[in-house]
């Protein structure tokens, strides 16, 4: 028979069992964070080290995961804790190429293999548009339209909606009131420059009568309130660029002087800055610039805005003749500032200097960088201050502190703006070739033939890429399907 457990030992009983279940959950509680934490039992040396943790995405998903030799159980999008150090991973899925990338990481980091776009092992364009002339094509930000220029000389624009399977095709015209009609006998062209952040305009730079020159702002929405920038202020700027998100408030320069243009209060601001070489926006008041040679020989970097009463120097060179660029960015709330001179990358991180207050500018990289940098700006997503070279490109990954460069495959004719397919993609045409390039150089697909020049798109969902290519029949708009199903 079943001895009844004294009253006296209860307590101590109770007290023993709750004991041990608060020990075994606390045990159990931390080793679940020392997993979290990338810890884990390392067989060589028998110690517990902390390791870290490699995210896997792709596009489309369902690929096959390789890492470091070893396939994964479950495909994209999926995840693996790793060691520190090196590692090597492959993509594969049934009807593309394969996509493979080398990655360092360190105790406790979590790395990203999040942006594998895959590409089809064939590729077949279908044509969409065939047009005997093609002036130009230019793709919105949002990949959701792209407009075509049939002819140089006319101001009728054809906006082809690429958002669905099925093309949408109409056609913006500039009113007559919105640009200067050339002389009798003389000719005219109208040449696409870039679109607003948010698809709503289209900067248009109009040449007539030989030598003169005009910039005209294309209202998508309603054509009809398209409006003259150069008249309407009475400027004549050598460059455009839209500021900030909108398409109401711009940035121009005209005699090597910067201002602001705001659409909505019908002003141009004051001088923001002068003797101005090269500028890039950073917001919708913001720019950094580096100047020209002043008359102490020196060239200046400095950032000037709307809101502060003239410009704030942050860095001082000799003028030697090296190129001189810089740029500025702000990745998950912190600021950064990339400059170019000669073959140095410096990029500094803080708060800006004011006109009041010494600010904490520092250094947060060095880089040497290959000779004949032309131009400097960021990337879509701030990750990347992206340098153009003659050959190719530069870029500084904020995340990684990683510097990388890459020379196109094809050797450019014309130095032509670096162009992003995506957050981590660019794209070339140099050699009649549409071909893809990940911020680090790696994964480089030739996709159709094209030709120079002439704008490539994705579609908002990735589904197909478009671009230009010519025939012996004239010019044709064509895309190419991307994901096959």
């Amino acid at each position: 028979m079943k001895r009844p457990v004294s009253r006296r030992r209860q307590p101590w009983l109770r007290t023993a069992i709750y004991s041990f279940m608060t020990l075994t959950v606390t045990v159990i509680v931390a080793l679940l964070m020392l997993v979290v934490l990338g810890y884990q039992f390392n067989k060589k040396d028998g110690r517990i080290e902390q390791g870290g943790l490699l995210q896997f995405e792709s596009i489309p998903t369902g690929a096959a995961v390789t890492l470091d030799q070893l396939p994964l159980s479950s495909p994209t999008n999926t995840k693996a804790t790793v060691d520190t150090g090196n590692h090597y991973a492959e993509f594969n899925l049934s009807g593309y190429r394969t996509w493979q990338k080398n990655i360092t990481i360190t105790a406790g980091q979590i790395g990203w293999l999040s942006y594998a776009r895959l590409i089809p092992t064939t590729i077949t364009p279908k044509t969409l548009q065939q047009y005997a002339d093609l002036s130009g094509a230019l793709a919105a930000p949002s990949d959701k339209y792209m407009l075509l220029h049939q002819t140089a000389s006319s101001p009728d624009f054809t906006l082809a909606n690429i958002q669905g399977d099925t093309v949408q095709y109409s056609t913006l015209s500039l009113p007559a009131a919105a640009y200067t009609a050339p002389s009798t006998g003389q000719t005219q062209t109208f040449t696409l420059e870039s679109w607003s952040q948010d698809d709503n305009a289209i900067l248009v730079l109009h040449t007539y009568d030989s030598n003169k020159t005009e910039w005209l702002l294309l209202d998508r929405n309603s054509p009809d309130k398209s409006i003259n920038l150069s008249t309407t202020y009475g400027i004549s700027p050598s460059s455009v660029q839209f500021a900030g998100d909108g398409n109401k408030l711009l940035f121009v320069r005209t005699d090597n002087t910067v201002r602001r243009i705001n659409l909505d209060e019908q002003t141009l601001s004051r001088p923001l800055a002068t003797n101005v070489d090269h500028f890039t926006v950073y917001d919708e008041k913001t720019i950094v610039y580096s100047t020209m040679p002043d008359d102490k020989n020196q060239r200046t970097i400095a950032y000037a805005a709307v809101d502060i009463e003239s410009p704030v120097t942050l860095a001082t060179y000799p003028a030697d003749g090296q190129p001189l660029y810089a740029a500025m960015t702000n990745y998950f709330g912190q600021r950064y500032v990339a400059i170019v001179h000669g073959q140095g990358l410096h990029v500094l991180t803080g708060s800006l200097p004011t006109l009041t207050n010494a600010g904490s500018m520092k250094p947060f990289a060095d880089q040497t960088i290959a000779a004949g940098t032309v131009a400097l700006t960021g990337s879509l997503n701030d990750r990347f201050f992206v340098a153009q070279l003659p050959d190719g490109y530069a870029t500084y990954d904020i995340e990684l502190k990683k510097y990388d460069e890459t020379k196109w495959a094809e050797q450019a004719q014309t130095q032509r703006p670096i162009n992003w397919l995506d957050d981590f993609m660019l794209w070339s045409d140099y050699g009649g070739e549409l071909r893809f390039y990940e911020f680090d150089g790696a994964n480089q697909q030739n996709i159709m033939p094209v030709t120079e020049g002439y704008a490539a798109s994705l579609s908002p969902n990735g589904k197909y890429v478009y671009a230009v290519d010519k025939t012996d029949k004239g010019y044709v708009f064509e895309r190419a399907q991307l994901i096959l199903k």
